[in-house]
């Protein structure tokens, strides 16, 4: 009887030192794992008038997500519609996502639907939000707490883009038509004031209306202005092509200065019959090294790396990955402290199909800069300075110059 006890207190006590092993070598690993998903919400208007690009985007964002070979953090990508410009679905979508626990969004890609849900929810709930689409001017001045960031530069950034070509150009005076609406009237604004640094004279400054069936006065009086040049600060579908097709029907102006959304297939052909040779503007476009990159990555996985605002939503998922890593191995516990440190000068250049790498990077103590596909590099509104690519329009033809 005595050795039958011995026996199975033996037992019981080897099954409380096993039970004890077990649940302090499995249950908080158990636990750990649970805590180490981040789940991070792509927030983009998957129906509606961008639906075309879209999933592109998204397809790219997740490219940079499938890359990641560690298994310290886990993300979990959760999609969701705004329907582009629909704001009661937009604000339904993001508290969704809220509510399903993310704790970063990238988008949202139409205008001004991210600065509501970041007033609105995001800020609030301390989520981080990165745009890769969203190039509107209210973003710049938001008051976001360090919680909105964007990979595609504003409009107003563009437009002093435009003016450091005009001045390189060697126009000295010149007229500009732009469109009667908000943001390309402060895009117009701020390329006059960048013209007036640069010494460069406005003979006159016109908005035109879009859909308008006579634009002879219009026309007129920006001949009677002269100039070396006409600048238009538009978009093909606001009337800036119009005033292109008026104004080369006249004759008065042989030189044309164009914003980004004025430089399309319609504009092109509008300018094939016309030996314009010193027409000028800018596309947003892709660095160098980084853009060599992701273009060789994104046609490996099936998308499309042209696709309008693919390889800003490629840059923005970066972002949110290596600040994730940061947090843990950086002694920085603010997020947005944390998104200058890993995304702008000094540190190691890293480059698309790179996370990998600067993980370790990160892990090691070491600095790095993610200049991804679009050459990243935040400035203090957290809106990037971006890319872009000087081009001249030739009898039918887009030519690139160079990079800026």
């Amino acid at each position: 009887m005595t050795m039958l006890t011995d026996k199975i207190n033996t037992t019981f006590n080897k099954f409380f030192i096993y039970l004890f092993i077990y649940i302090l070598l499995f249950v908080p690993n158990c636990f750990a794992e649970k805590k180490k998903e981040i789940k991070v919400g792509i927030l983009l208007g998957f129906t509606g008038a961008v639906e075309s690009l879209t999933p592109s985007m998204a397809d790219s964002a997740e490219l940079a997500f499938n890359e990641i070979k560690n298994n310290e953090l886990t993300f979990k990508i959760l999609r969701s519609d705004t329907a582009c410009n629909n704001m009661n679905l937009a604000k339904n979508a993001t508290n969704k996502l809220v509510n399903d626990g993310v704790s970063a969004i990238i988008g949202a890609a139409c205008p001004n639907i991210t600065r509501e849900i970041a007033n609105e929810i995001s800020i609030p709930k301390e989520i981080l939000t990165i745009t890769p689409a969203d190039n509107s001017n209210e973003l710049t001045n938001l008051k976001d707490n360090g919680y909105v960031f964007r990979t595609t530069p504003s409009k107003i950034r563009g437009s002093q883009i435009l003016a450091d070509i005009t001045n390189d150009r060697g126009i000295k005076k010149l007229a500009i038509s732009y469109s009667n609406d908000e943001d390309y009237k402060r895009f117009a604004m701020a390329y006059k004031d960048a013209l007036d640094e640069n010494n460069i004279k406005i003979s006159t400054m016109l908005s035109h209306n879009k859909n308008t069936n006579d634009y002879s006065k219009h026309i007129s009086t920006l001949g009677a202005a002269g100039g070396d040049a006409l600048a238009i600060i538009s978009d093909t579908d606001l009337g800036g092509d119009q005033v292109i097709k008026s104004m080369l029907d006249t004759g008065m102006f042989n030189v044309f200065i164009l914003s980004e959304n004025m430089i399309n297939e319609k504009t092109i052909n509008n300018f094939k019959e016309k030996n314009l040779k010193r027409s000028f503007g800018y596309v947003l476009g892709l660095s160098n090294l980084g853009s060599e990159k992701f273009i060789n990555l994104a046609q490996k996985s099936g998308i499309d790396p042209f696709s309008p605002y693919t390889s800003e939503s490629y840059d923005a998922a970066a972002v949110i990955i290596l600040s994730n890593f940061a947090k843990i191995y950086s002694e920085i516990k603010s997020i947005n402290d944390i998104i200058y440190l890993i995304s702008n000068k000094p540190g190691i250049k890293i480059y698309p199909g790179e996370i990998n790498k600067a993980i370790n990077f990160i892990k090691e103590g070491k600095l790095i800069n993610y200049e991804g596909a679009t050459g990243v590099e935040f400035d203090k509104f957290g809106d990037t300075f971006g890319s872009f690519v000087e081009v001249d329009l030739k009898k039918g033809k887009l030519k690139s110059k160079k990079i800026r």
